[in-house]
């Protein structure tokens, strides 16, 4: 029988899937994309409609698959379903076809990991969809035309290595907007009040409800000073007579939310939104579940659906029969509104097993997998379930003297049947409420005395800044980003350090507000909110079949090119303004001599004349040039006779005393720096690094993508040192372990230990992790280990992996969440024997 090959993305996802295909099938991954646009070039060409020039990303990876792929009969693209998923499955096809044509290949999707999913799709294989491919390679060409060709501007501007994102930008300037409107917020004073009250005919002591100050004379109590708090607060406590005006009793039903989509997973789950993806990615490739083996316990995570397949809600229904009885399944099944840019293909985020409970997984997973796996159970069942029934008591109570009449209301709702909420619980203000009982109680024109007349002082406060879960939702609120990058455009804003993270909300940084403000001044339409979301909309056009992808690049670079060509000249002398400055530093006839620095070499006439060549041919410069010639006119303005009539007649001297302040600020810099180089603390640090001179350095490492390199990492931080800079605290915490590291080969370790107090880092170090410590000690009586279990190409040695995590405790003093779990797992295995 001819071989028939299948690629998937990962290893765990190849793993689970090759236990629900039969020995006719090679499975191997292709670990993610396997082609994309060059590193350090556009890679795009413009003038011919717009053409990738891709490039392989793995080598290695698409040499292994292709030697996989000889021989046989059908190749089988099993990438996740969506616009990602699809290029993957494409750029396979086009790297694997072979020049007879005799492979066939064959598209499969499937939207959840298990065995009945993955025969059915192996049942229907289908054809790759170009019009998600052309969707994923417009946004991906979008991408990099915006970065590649805006960022450029930014270094100019801004700052060197600083860079736009034409998604992420947007996130930014929405964060940089809030921090704004804080700044601008002005706080005003309110007074708010209430009335702690007993119901006279109910004996006491359940006879004490509260409410609240809500109108004054039929309109909305509104007290803004303390002056007319006071006149309020006397006046109620001279009025001993309250009468309760009206009472309403109202039936409430109360629905659950639909089950989540990828923006309100990322939104509940009270994690990083990268972390909440990465856990449920585990979830979803499939987890070992005892004889069972690997299986995906949830569906496909990135999806803007809330759609639910029939035979899902139908086995749900037979689960809350089950275990609720029949007063909690609705007497319809439930079915929530779609969006209309959702993928119609795709379900909600829900559990592929609805009698795979939480409780049943938590001996199979780790504490953030169950965490995050019970969230999205609970949140699927209960949207199955029947609504709750609730009770709504409103109480309106009565004050007047004069013309003037107080009201304050009360209120309680009450559970008559709890539906969905037997689950989930009940909402905290349901569970908090004081009043239900005694309010029960109370009849239209009953008498109430005041107890306790409570005032309070209060200022409104400032719009929120944004968490991260808070900016998807606006994100998703203005149809930007979609569920495959929402969590991609919040981590990118924070490891570019434009805004950071502090008590879970993001705040930008400096550098985050000048990159913000300069884009948006420069391409106001580029990094519009509303021109962001119509993009978003053309691409889901194009992945409906729609719209031609090269005709949207087309119509979008047409704009892009006027707006750059705006931006880029933003700023810029006239050229009457420019071609009479260059005739003043025509004058110059003694230059400075080129000036090397590292790999660069600065030749003032050289570069003047560049310059000049350019103004002769496109009669404009851009302003940075201008700046860095009146920079030139400043050095050598002993050489200009003319260039102080030059300033004032064409209005320079504010430019030129910029110019002038940022000489200075360079040179006071450049000052501070040998002033460093002659402190206390930096002759101790560099005689810490000297120690260093002689040392023999280890070989560099390999760990995946990554090399580690004492001696090249040791250098740049010493090269930083002797320039004058300072060193970071997470600089300096790095040299330590280094210094730590390799103090005995300098010969001079006490000396060293005392330079750097090396033994507080010991000690901290050494203190360790008592509940690892505890678990290790409970090991230490175990000498009986079970057999190595061989699980297809994989060996799972109980002793061998408790060695290896014992060991790392004792050289490291620290294991990761994930290790302390699997210690548990094995101490648990192990206990009594």
């Amino acid at each position: 029988m001819s071989k028939k090959l299948v690629i998937v993305e990962s290893p765990a996802k190849a793993r689970t899937i090759k236990r629900f295909l039969g020995g006719d099938f090679e499975i191997t991954a292709s670990m993610g994309h396997v082609r994309d646009l060059p590193e350090k070039s556009l890679g795009i060409d413009i003038q011919n409609g717009f053409e990738p020039q891709y490039t392989e990303t793995k080598k290695k990876i698409v040499s292994q698959l292709k030697s996989a792929a000889k021989g046989v009969s059908d190749i089988y693209l099993a990438p996740d379903p969506d616009r990602e998923g699809e290029a993957i499955a494409w750029h396979l096809k086009e790297l694997l076809q072979d020049k007879k044509g005799k492979i066939k290949f064959h598209r499969v999707a499937f939207h959840e990991i298990t065995k009945s999913a993955v025969a059915k799709a192996f049942e229907v294989p289908g054809e790759i969809n170009s019009s998600l491919v052309d969707s994923q390679q417009a946004r991906r060409i979008l991408d990099r035309i915006v970065g590649y060709q805006v960022s450029p501007l930014l270094w100019s501007k801004v700052q060197r290595g600083v860079s736009a994102g034409r998604v992420q930008s947007v996130a930014l300037r929405i964060i940089c907007e809030r921090e704004r409107e804080i700044e601008a917020f002005e706080p005003q004073e309110y007074w708010v009040f209430g009335i702690d009250f007993e119901h006279t005919s109910t004996p006491a002591p359940d006879n004490k409800f509260s409410a609240k100050l809500v109108k004054i004379d039929g309109k909305k109590a509104v007290i803004h000073t303390g002056d007319e708090a006071m006149e309020l607060f006397e006046m109620l406590q001279n009025s001993p007579e309250y009468k309760v005006s009206s009472v309403e009793v109202k039936p409430q039903t109360r629905n659950a939310p639909p089950p989540f989509i990828t923006s309100t997973l990322q939104q509940n789950a009270g994690t990083s939104a990268n972390r909440t993806m990465r856990i449920a990615q585990q979830l979803y490739e499939g987890m070992d579940i005892g004889a069972d083996g690997p299986t995906g316990l949830i569906t496909y995570m990135r999806t803007d659906s809330v759609a639910v397949a029939s035979e899902a809600q139908n086995a749900c229904r037979g689960f809350i029969l089950a275990e609720f009885g029949d007063a909690y399944a609705p007497a319809k099944q439930r079915h929530f509104k779609v969006s209309a840019s959702a993928q119609a293909a795709h379900e909600a985020i829900r559990p592929t097993d609805v009698t795979f409970t939480p409780e049943r997984a938590a001996q199979f997973l780790d504490a953030d997998q169950l965490r995050l796996y019970t969230l999205i159970w609970k949140r699927f069942v209960a949207s199955q379930m029947a609504p709750a029934r609730l009770q709504k008591t409103t109480v309106d109570v009565q004050n007047t003297q004069g013309s003037r009449t107080c009201t304050f209301q009360a209120t309680a709702i009450v559970t008559v049947f709890p539906g969905f909420m037997i689950l989930t619980g009940t909402k905290k203000e349901d569970s908090e409420n004081k009043n239900a009982e005694v309010l029960g109680k109370i009849g239209e024109g009953d008498n109430c005395k005041p107890d306790v007349i409570n005032k309070e002082q209060k200022f409104t406060e400032p719009p929120p800044r944004y968490s991260e879960p808070s900016l998807i939702r606006e994100l998703e609120a203005n149809g930007i980003g979609r569920p495959s990058t929402y969590a991609s455009i919040v981590m990118t804003i924070q490891t570019r350090d434009y805004c950071r993270k502090k008590e879970s909300k993001l705040h930008p940084t400096e550098i985050g507000f000048k990159v913000n403000d300069y884009l948006v001044a420069t391409l106001p339409v580029l990094f519009d909110i509303g021109f962001t979301a119509g993009m978003e909309k053309q691409l889901d056009t194009i992945e409906e079949g729609k719209l031609n992808w090269k005709t949207m690049l087309q119509n979008f670079y047409d704009n892009f090119g006027e707006w750059l060509n705006s931006a880029k000249f933003a700023g810029a002398p006239t050229s009457e303004k420019t071609a009479a400055l260059i005739a003043q530093l025509d004058a110059i006839t003694k230059w400075a001599e080129p000036e090397k620095s590292g790999r660069r070499t600065y030749d003032d006439n050289k570069f003047f004349t560049s310059i000049k060549e350019q103004f002769a041919k496109d009669s404009t410069i851009t302003e940075k040039q201008w700046e860095a010639l009146l920079e030139i006119a400043l050095k050598y303005g002993d050489q200009l006779s003319g260039f102080d009539a030059f300033t004032t007649e064409f209005s320079c001297t504010d430019d030129v005393t910029t110019i002038q302040k940022r000489i200075d600020d360079r040179s006071a810099a450049a000052e501070q720096r040998k002033a460093n180089l002659n402190s206390a603390d930096f002759l101790q640090l560099k005689e810490a690094f000297d120690m260093f001179d002689n040392v023999e350095w280890e070989e560099p490492v390999k760990k995946g993508a990554r090399t580690f390199d004492d001696k090249k990492f040791f250098t740049s931080l010493k090269n930083q040192m002797e320039s004058g800079k300072v060193l970071s605290e997470k600089q300096m915490n790095a040299f330590k372990r280094i210094a730590a590291k390799y103090a005995e080969k300098t010969g001079q370790q006490e000396k060293l230990n005392k330079l750097l107090k090396l033994d507080e880092m010991h000690a901290k170090a050494a203190a360790g992790n008592p509940e690892v410590e505890g678990l290790l000690k409970q090991m230490e009586s175990v000498t009986t280990w079970a057999e190595p279990v061989k699980k297809g190409k994989r060996t799972f040695d109980d002793k061998s992996f408790f060695d290896s995590l014992n060991k790392q405790y004792k050289e490291r003093r620290t294991l990761s969440s994930r290790q302390i779990f699997a210690l548990k797992k094995i101490v648990a295995k192990y206990a009594g024997k």
